[in-house]
């Protein structure tokens, strides 16, 4: 299976959104405060799915 730049973005955004909300859930934050804990946590979860999949793909060059 490939993984590509979108599989990359996608997995990034789920993660990333993910895991904000259930931070956010956990701090207790009012509703504005929570969009934008899991707005952050999208972006920055798709910036490291994008590295990963570049990584990835360096790693397995190597092989």
């Amino acid at each position: 299976m490939q993984f590509g730049r979108d599989v990359g973005i996608s997995l990034g955004i789920l993660a990333g959104t993910t895991l904000a909300s259930g931070l956010a859930f956990l701090m207790r934050l009012e509703p504005v405060s929570m969009i934008w804990t899991v707005s952050l946590g999208g972006v920055s979860g798709a910036a490291v799915g994008i590295a990963a999949t570049f990584a990835l793909k360096r790693w397995t060059a190597r092989r």
